[in-house]
């Protein structure tokens, strides 16, 4: 989540509010040239990237977002141990350690 805000605010986004909680979209809510951009974040660790949201749950996302005039965009992430001298060690993340992330970059969340 950190790592996304830090790219968001260097790519010229004010971000307005950030919510942690995996079952909460937007977990961002960040504005750019006067426009409002939902951003939900999902994240998996090693050999696993986040995937996109259901079906369902992008309806619902970009029902909400259009009610107040906001574009959807979803980033997907992949975290791995910057530490790890094996493969297995590559998904055991530790508080306060290192990692590599693997950042999708913005994409769009079409509305259905």
């Amino acid at each position: 989540m950190r790592y996304v805000y830090g790219q968001l605010i260097n790519d010229g986004f004010e971000v307005l509010s950030v919510r942690p909680e995996p079952e909460i979209d937007p977990q961002i809510l960040a504005k750019k040239e006067d426009k409002l951009y939902f951003i939900i974040i999902r994240t998996e660790i090693y050999p696993e990237v986040g995937d996109l949201p259901s079906i369902s749950r992008i309806a619902q996302i970009n029902e909400h977002a259009q009610k107040h005039d906001a574009l959807t965009k979803f980033v997907s992430l992949g975290v791995l141990n910057a530490n790890a001298k094996t493969e297995a060690d590559k998904s055991k993340l530790y508080k306060g350690g290192e990692f590599y992330v693997n950042y999708s970059g913005l994409h769009e969340l079409l509305r259905l």
